[in-house]
C-alpha cells in the first residue's frame, strides 16, 4: 500500500523550558562537595579497542572553594590549640607580688648624749671585736748600728675558773712547754667562763706578748702556755694561754737603720694605711645585722721588725695596727636614737637607712682601754631616714587566698606600710594563690 509522504517526516520537536540549557553560573551545586550537579547527566560511553583510543582521565579532585573548607578547619583548630597551651602555661606559672612603700621619718641629731653597755638590761648593747693588720714599707738605709730586740707574738689568755673575771697585772709572766718565759706589758682583765647553748666556754681575752730576754732564741712558733705565777693554786690548772701568732723578731747584733726623720715619715705613712685596712678588714667581718662604729673605736700600733728588701741599700720598716671596734645591733641602735625623737611602741621595729649620714663621737675622754670598760658615753650629730620594717611573713600568710579587692582591709593592720600594689598571675585571676610560697613581697627602698 502506498505511504504518505507525511509519514516519512518526523514531526518536528516541541521545545519545553526543560530543554533550555542552564548557564554554568547558575548551575546547582552540590552543598557538601562543591561539584556542579547536571540536570541531564551524559550517559557513560564504554568504547572497547586499545587503552590508546582511551580519552584523557581528567582530575576528579574538586577545585575552587571545596579546598577552602578543610583548610579553615585546620586553623580554626591550631588556634585553638595554641590558646588552650597558653592558657595551660600562664595557669602554671601562676603567683603573685605585692609591693610597698614602707612608713618613713626624718631624724635630725644636734649633739645628743647616749650611753650604751657592756652587758646588763640597759639598751643599747655593744661588743668587741678586735683585728690585727700587718703592713710595710721599703725604705732605704742610712747606717748600720748594734741593737737588742725582744721577740713578741699575740696570745689568748683564758678564764675557765670562775664566772667572775681575773685581773692580771701588769708583767705576769706565761710560760711555754720548753720553759720560754714571755710577759705582758699591761694589766688585762680576762672574763669570766659562761654557758652557751649548754655548753660552757671560758672567757678569753687577746693580748701581745714579749719574751723576757733579747734574742733570736725566743723566736718560737705556735705554743701553750702556763702562769707560773699561779702555781701551787687550782687556778694553775684553769687560767691558761695558747699562741695565736707565732713569736719573732728577737735579735741581736748590726742591723741596717734608717734616719730619724725617714723612720718618723714611714710610720706616720704606715699608720694611715693601716687605719683604713684594719676599718675595712673589720667591716667585711661584721654581720650584716650589725654595724662598726669606726669613730667610737680604739686604735693602736706596735712595731714589727724590719725585714730584708730586694735591693741591699733599703729595708722593709713593719708596723702592725690594732683595732678594738665597737659594734651595735642596728635594730637596737636605731630605736634607742630615734626613742629620744618620736614616739615609738615596744612592738615597733625600726632602722635607720643609712648610718653613714651620721657622726659619733665620745663624750669627754675615750676609755683609757675600750676591752676593759663597761660603758661608753657618745654624741650623735646629723641627718637620717627612721624606715619602719614589716612582718612580711605574717603578710603573706593574710594574703592567701584572698581577693585582690580585699587588699585594702588587710593593710590597714599593717601600719608600717606607706602604700602598697599587687600584680597576680594569670592576668585573669583575681585571687591571690591558696599557697604563702607563691607571694613574693617587696619592699621598695626609701630614696
Amino acid at each position: 500500500m502506498p505511504k504518505n509522504i507525511e509519514e516519512f517526516i518526523v514531526p518536528e520537536k516541541k521545545r519545553s523550558i526543560r530543554d533550555i540549557p542552564i548557564p554554568d553560573g547558575r548551575k546547582k551545586i552540590d552543598r557538601y562537595t562543591g561539584v556542579h550537579i547536571k540536570k541531564n547527566p551524559e550517559p557513560t560511553h564504554v568504547v572497547h579497542g586499545d587503552d590508546n583510543d582511551l580519552p584523557p582521565t581528567q582530575d576528579s579532585t574538586p577545585k575552587g572553594p571545596a579546598n577552602k573548607f578543610p583548610r579553615r578547619r585546620l586553623w580554626g583548630f591550631g588556634i585553638l590549640g595554641l590558646l588552650i597551651v597558653v592558657f595551660a602555661v600562664l595557669s602554671f606559672f601562676n603567683g603573685a607580688t605585692l609591693s610597698y612603700v614602707p612608713k618613713t621619718t626624718n631624724l635630725t641629731f644636734s649633739n645628743e648624749a647616749y650611753s650604751a653597755y657592756k652587758t646588763g638590761d640597759k639598751a643599747p648593747l655593744y661588743s668587741i671585736v678586735k683585728i690585727s693588720v700587718d703592713d710595710g714599707v721599703e725604705v732605704p738605709v742610712s747606717g748600720e748600728k748594734q741593737v737588742s730586740r725582744k721577740a713578741s707574738g699575740q696570745i689568748v689568755v683564758y678564764n675557765n675558773d670562775t664566772t667572775t673575771s681575773q685581773r692580771l697585772i701588769a708583767t705576769t709572766r706565761f710560760e711555754t712547754t720548753d720553759g720560754l718565759v714571755y710577759r705582758i706589758e699591761d694589766p688585762i682583765v680576762i672574763p669570766g667562763k659562761k654557758t652557751v647553748n649548754g655548753k660552757t666556754e671560758p672567757g678569753s681575752i687577746e693580748v701581745t706578748v714579749y719574751a723576757d730576754e733579747a734574742g733570736e732564741n725566743y723566736n718560737t712558733g705556735l705554743s701553750d702556755f702556763t702562769l707560773p705565777g699561779l702555781k701551787g693554786s687550782s687556778k694553775y690548772d684553769t687560767i691558761y694561754a695558747r699562741s695565736k701568732t707565732p713569736m719573732s723578731g728577737g735579735f741581736v747584733g748590726v742591723e741596717k737603720v734608717v734616719s730619724d726623720s725617714t723612720l718618723a715619715k714611714t710610720k706616720d705613712e704606715l699608720e694611715t694605711s693601716l687605719r683604713s685596712k684594719l676599718v675595712a678588714e673589720a667591716t667585711a667581718q661584721v654581720p650584716d645585722d650589725l654595724i662598726l662604729i669606726p669613730s667610737l673605736s680604739s686604735f693602736s700600733f706596735e712595731d714589727l721588725p724590719q725585714s730584708a728588701a730586694s735591693s741591699q741599700n733599703n729595708v722593709i720598716i713593719n708596723r702592725r695596727g690594732n683595732l678594738n671596734g665597737v659594734m651595735f645591733k642596728k635594730s637596737d641602735l636605731s630605736k634607742q636614737l630615734a626613742i629620744k625623737k618620736i614616739s615609738l611602741s615596744d612592738e615597733d621595729v625600726v632602722g635607720i637607712k643609712d648610718f653613714s649620714s651620721l657622726s659619733f663621737s665620745f663624750i669627754g675622754t675615750p676609755p683609757a682601754n675600750i676591752l676593759l670598760a663597761d660603758e661608753i658615753n657618745f654624741m650623735v650629730s646629723g641627718s637620717a631616714t627612721l624606715v619602719w620594717k614589716t612582718d612580711e611573713v605574717s603578710l603573706k600568710s593574710d594574703l592567701v587566698g584572698k581577693k585582690k579587692g580585699d587588699m585594702p582591709s588587710i593593710l590597714n593592720n599593717y601600719p608600717t606600710i606607706e602604700s602598697a600594689s599587687a600584680t597576680i598571675r594569670p592576668f585573669w585571676s583575681r585571687s591571690f594563690p591558696d599557697l604563702a610560697s607563691l607571694i613574693e613581697i617587696k619592699e621598695i627602698p626609701v630614696q
